[in-house]
């Protein structure tokens, strides 16, 4: 019986050992498939930045390949490279990013390195749709306040312009003034949805969309927000429609669209308006259409497509 005994014994021992060896052996693998999680991660998100940055560049009119130093700037110990797959497009760019990663255990069971990459691809254009403030803009309200600018490659300047709810600067039909209408566009918590080359109904009031009724005004307050630009208008009051031609961007600085709307503009209400000046900016929401023929209104759009 003891002999019996001592033989179990022996035997559970090296179950035992063998146990521990997986053991230890999947505890191993997992802090280097942790590892390389991470540094998986670390890659991507190099490969995400160069491909933006290199769009934007572009978007500016000047692609400049930093691929390399952005992938480097987002791994942590540095060592990962970075490479334009191909050749910068007219509209896209893809970036790769690699590295090798030094496993902590896996040399134990003959895999001392693991290959590691991730891929990343960026479109730049002009946004042709997407959710906006609901206050349409006239083409010839947008060209009055750029001091006529004519899509020529030349930067809007930051001189402060007033749009007002009632224009009558510009000729008919380009103008803000449709009769009950105001430029406001009919939409859903305080934003429309937009697209270049359709129509958008009215949502006339002489205090604003009635979508904004319960919109905290003050968040716009020197912020920069994309606008839809019309070119044609079509009925009065609730039927009137705007057909919209693009979408600028427009910092603001001043708001006057009714007395518990009001910011930095005198005679409020009586002459309601929204004050502020339209500028280059680069949209890198990811939250609007690209349209490379798209009316260009200085506002190039950037986001990640693969």
């Amino acid at each position: 019986m003891r002999r019996l005994r001592d033989t179990e014994r022996g035997a559970t021992a090296v179950v035992v050992a063998l146990s521990m060896l997986a053991l230890m052996g999947m505890g191993a693998l997992s802090i280097d498939l942790g590892g390389a999680y991470s540094d998986h991660q670390q890659l991507q998100n190099g490969a995400d930045a160069a491909a933006l940055a290199i769009a934007e560049s572009c978007a500016y009119g000047e692609c400049q390949d930093t691929a390399d130093a952005f992938v480097k700037a987002n791994k942590l110990d540095g060592n990962a490279d970075g490479a334009v797959v191909g050749e910068i497009g007219e509209s896209s760019v893809t970036v790769q990013a690699s590295a090798t990663r030094q496993n902590w255990f896996g040399d134990i069971i003959g895999v001392p390195t693991t290959d590691l990459s991730a891929q990343a691809t960026a479109s730049w254009g002009w946004p042709s749709g997407g959710a906006t403030m609901p206050l349409a803009f006239s083409w010839c309200a947008f060209y009055s306040a750029t001091g006529g600018w004519d899509d020529e490659g030349q930067p809007l300047d930051d001189t402060e312009s007033a749009i007002h709810m009632i224009e009558h600067s510009c000729t008919p039909p380009a103008h803000n003034e449709v009769a009950g209408g105001f430029g406001w566009l009919q939409g859903i918590n305080c934003l429309a949805d937009v697209t270049a080359g359709e129509w958008v109904q009215s949502d006339p009031g002489n205090d604003g969309s009635t979508s904004c009724k319960d919109f905290d005004w003050t968040t716009l307050q020197n912020k920069t927000v994309l606008v839809p630009i019309f070119d044609e208008t079509t009925g009065t009051g609730s039927n009137a429609m705007y057909k919209i031609e693009g979408l600028a961007a427009f910092t603001i600085t001043g708001y006057c669209f009714n007395p518990s709307a009001k910011w930095n503009v005198d005679k409020c209400p009586a002459d309601k308006q929204v004050k502020g000046h339209f500028s280059n900016y680069v949209d890198l929401s990811g939250a609007y259409q690209i349209d490379d023929s798209a009316t260009h209104f200085g506002v190039p759009v950037v986001k990640l497509t693969a």
